[in-house]
């Protein structure tokens, strides 16, 4: 494998690792997490980037609401090149109000694979 084949940068790990710099599968999970949690239409110029997941938040943990998580992260994990989606397993858990979202995904370049698990809180009942 070779080290470095994406590089960029993020003060978002700072405080932990006192680098502002972040490669490979770092970077490509920061990258996947910063596009699930965009509004639709946040972004500048591009009205259809983004996710519907964080207006969910008030919503009803039902059946209508996993089936927009599960479309919007396929959606997320299809726009980028960099990864393949090999697995989506989306496990509600009513009663903290919390879905874990666990993808399992190949790192296409790197021909890698590794997992991107997001626990996503729900406020509605």
């Amino acid at each position: 494998m070779a080290k470095g084949l994406y590089r960029g940068y993020s003060s978002y790990e700072y405080q932990n690792n006192k680098s502002f710099s972040l490669t490979d599968i770092e970077l490509v999970k920061l990258d996947l997490l910063n596009h699930i949690f965009t509004r639709k239409g946040e972004r500048v110029m591009m009205p259809n980037f983004g996710t519907r997941i964080p207006d969910l938040a008030f919503e009803p943990l039902d059946n209508y609401t996993l089936s927009i998580l599960d479309e919007d992260l396929r959606a997320v994990f299809a726009f980028d090149p960099r990864v393949e989606l090999m697995a989506l397993n989306i496990i509600p858990i009513p009663d903290s109000n919390t879905v874990i979202a666990s993808a399992k995904l190949l790192y296409v370049e790197l021909n890698m694979q590794g997992s991107l698990d997001i626990n996503i809180t729900f406020e509605g009942s």
